[in-house]
């Protein structure tokens, strides 16, 4: 077999394990796992160089995607490269809480041929049917429901911390008493707002404890007038439940008053409040000072806006004017960007990076083959080959590595070809849809204001048909 033709992945990776465990927080000791997927290992003496460990620590499934969990991301490439033959879990709800993505998992592992073992005791055999693991699938979303409901509950009662108390003692000891620093601004922020009739009032109101109880964020007053936890009560699908752990700070009442006015004018003032903290889709610069300006909230229902206040003050913008010149201008510049061309230099640098991989693994193949050769050599001689081991153990990681890259590459060079494709169709019309937020910093290096003057920078100027290399004017 010649150095060059060594290495034969479909082979190669015929026996090889993959171990996946996971964990949904930090309080959770992911070890429990490991050990009995080493103890698997030993009993079965299956060879430590053919296992790959991968682990999602304080990573809930809940919460979480298939695609934001990385290293269950990991699993699913190497099974779709038949890098891997055997997966070993500890359990169903490991891979998945939610019935839909863990049947897309398994009909992965039926696609690709692959043998399950979960180590828990309590889980049944991974089923050939599809109907039968489907079943289990179901059982492990309800549980997974029934855990996150839990836990919300427990939060409700027992919050780690909370604005406005102090918490004291431990367990079923744990006590609740109001902040002496800040409850008397909370009172008094209750109190007004229950007494408040119109949407002006509730605004003026919010702003006004803003700044008072340090600048608290919108959100967060809104939670505080929702909770009835500042009652010592929680809501629960039955009515309210009180909570004597708790020192309340208004009475359930009072409580009660501020939700009846929060239905009335929550969605006027919501409103009000996100048009007041609305940003551009990118801060500009002053055309003088070359500084980005100052973002400044304004009243109720008025847009906000940015202003220099480097000595330009009359450099000033709304956010609204600023925004929808930026969507008015990006169709602009969609519209003069040469596609194919930057399609062709993406894909020259991606086909430089794929042959530069494809050489290493060449020769880490070859480097593979005279290292086995050696330690064949060594062993047959009685000597020491510990050293030969971790060094081609190492080397299967690289080439591992390396295999992983190559399918990235293939993956983006895809990418880009529907990206060109939606580009070419419909893009500027498609405009309208996307967050112009993300839009704004792919096309937009920065945004200069003056007087009379809307200054928009891209950062391909060297691509662009027509118009200035690097600046484009309103």
């Amino acid at each position: 077999m010649q150095p060059d033709q060594y290495y034969e992945p479909d082979k190669y990776y015929e026996d090889f394990i993959a171990v996946y465990s996971r964990v949904s927080t930090a309080q959770q000791d992911i070890q429990k796992q490991i050990l009995l997927a080493e103890s698997y290992i030993h009993n079965n003496r299956i060879d430590l160089d053919k296992v790959i460990w991968l682990k999602d620590d304080n990573v809930s499934a809940n919460k979480l995607a298939i695609k934001d969990r990385s290293n269950l991301q990991k699993l699913r490439l190497l099974i779709q490269q038949k890098k891997v033959k055997t997966v070993i879990v500890y359990s169903r709800d490991r891979l998945a809480r939610n019935f839909y993505e863990y049947v897309a998992i398994v009909k992965e592992f039926y696609k690709y041929g692959i043998k399950v073992i979960f180590t828990s005791t309590k889980q049944p055999p991974f089923s050939p049917k599809l109907s039968i693991e489907s079943l289990y699938g179901i059982f492990a979303q309800v549980e997974g429901q029934n855990i996150s409901g839990r836990r919300k509950d427990t939060m409700k009662q027992f919050p780690s911390s909370i604005f406005g108390y102090k918490r004291i003692g431990k367990r079923k000891d744990v006590k609740y008493i109001p902040n002496p620093e800040v409850v008397n601004e909370l009172k008094s922020f209750f109190y007004e707002v229950a007494k408040t009739n119109e949407a002006d009032d509730l605004f003026n109101i919010i702003m006004k404890y803003k700044k008072i109880l340090k600048n608290k964020r919108y959100e967060d007053l809104l939670k505080y007038l929702e909770n009835p936890f500042y009652s010592a009560h929680m809501k629960t699908s039955y009515g309210f439940e009180i909570l004597h752990h708790v020192e309340p700070i208004i009475s359930l009442e009072e409580h009660q008053k501020i939700q009846d006015v929060l239905k009335k004018l929550k969605d006027e003032v919501f409103q009000a409040i996100t048009n007041a903290k609305d940003r551009g889709y990118i801060t500009p610069q002053c055309i003088f000072c070359k500084k980005d300006m100052t973002f400044k909230t304004s009243k109720l229902g008025e847009s906000s806006y940015y202003i220099c206040k480097r000595g330009h003050e009359k450099i000033r913008i709304t956010v609204e004017q600023l925004n929808e010149t930026i969507q008015s201008k990006l169709s602009i510049i969609v519209k003069h960007i040469p596609v194919d061309t930057i399609k062709s230099f993406v894909f020259s640098h991606l086909s430089r990076i794929e042959k530069d991989y494809s050489l290493e693994i060449i020769n880490l193949n070859r480097k593979l083959s005279s290292i086995h050769s050696t330690i064949v050599e060594k062993y047959a001689a009685k000597k020491n080959i510990d050293s030969l081991i971790i060094e081609s153990k190492n080397i299967k990681s690289k080439i591992n590595h390396l295999h992983i890259e190559l399918a990235k590459i293939s993956e983006a060079r895809n990418s880009v070809n529907d990206l060109v494709k939606t580009i070419k169709q419909n893009l500027e019309t498609e405009i309208q849809n996307y967050n112009l937020y993300y839009l704004c910093h792919l096309f937009l290096e920065k945004v200069e204001i003056g007087p009379d003057t809307f200054i928009y920078h891209v950062p391909f100027g060297e691509f662009m048909k027509v118009g200035e290399p690097y600046a484009l004017h309103a």
